[in-house]
Order: structure tokens, then sequence, then C-alpha cells
């Protein structure tokens, strides 16, 4: 079986109309990029709650089709989800980092963020014009970790 056939299949037992489901891979060099497009109504079964399901079935997809690819990192997509989700965590950063610098006071994200998600976060204010005056920090560990924007 194939990852986009494994995939399909995986979201026709889910209840989804095979006919609507397009399942598109593409060999990037180190990475294979499998793109899900579903209806709307469909996608957020398969995204969850900030991209929990979507960041759990790329892991089932990851070992299943580990032996058959052990040199390549596999990524999974639903219609989008992580191009729109960077650009709301970028917005999010520069938000936080402005009342960081307006008030003074830490700004600490609420909910877990996976490590490219904080790593997006790293970066967008590393690249701020007053990034030389805040600072971006992990605590915890797990499901436990949080991430904080603070003056330096």
């Amino acid at each position: 079986m194939t990852i986009d056939g494994f995939v399909k299949q995986l979201c026709e037992h889910c209840g989804v109309d095979p006919e609507v489901i397009d399942v598109q891979m593409e060999d990037q060099g180190d990475t294979i990029v499998v793109t899900l497009n579903l209806p709307e109504e469909d996608s957020g079964r398969f995204i969850g709650f900030h991209g929990e399901t979507l960041e759990s079935m790329q892991r089932v997809v990851r070992i299943i089709f580990s032996t058959e690819y052990p040199e390549k990192k596999i990524l999974l997509n639903i219609n989008n989800y992580r191009e729109e989700r960077e650009v709301k965590l970028k917005e999010l950063t520069q938000t936080a980092a402005q009342r960081v610098l307006e008030s003074g006071q830490p700004y600490r994200f609420q909910s877990y963020l996976p490590a490219h998600e904080r790593f997006i976060i790293h970066s967008t204010l590393s690249e701020l014009p007053d990034s030389d005056k805040l600072e971006s920090v992990s605590e915890g560990d797990g499901k436990d970790r949080r991430l904080s924007i603070r003056l330096k």
C-alpha cells in the first residue's frame, strides 16, 4: 500500500465520501509531503484542536511507512492547515511581543505548542525590529511545556 492510498482509505473508514477525497504526494528530497484536501465539513475531525489530530495522523503514517522510507521525513497537511496556522502564529507572536514591550509583563501561551510551532514563534520573534529587547522561553516538559515571551 502507498501513503496516499493509506490516507485515502483512512478517510473512507472515517465516513468521508471517497469521491471528495483528494490526496497528493510530492517527494521534496528529504521530505515526502502528503497533501489531503477534503470538504471543510470533514476537515475538522482530521485536523483537531490546534492540529492535534493531524499530528497524530502524521505520526501514524510515519510509523507505518518508516521501513519503506527510512531516510525521509513525512509531512501530512490537510486543507493547507499548516500554512494557515503559521500565519496565525506569526500574527500572535507580533501581537504578544507588542504587548510585552508596552506593559513590561511576560506573555505566556496558554496551550501546549508542538516543537515546530515553538520554532515558528522563536524565529518570528528574532525577526522583529525590537528582537534585541525580547526573548522566548520554553518551560516545562511534555504536554505541560509552555512558551513565554518576555523582556530580556
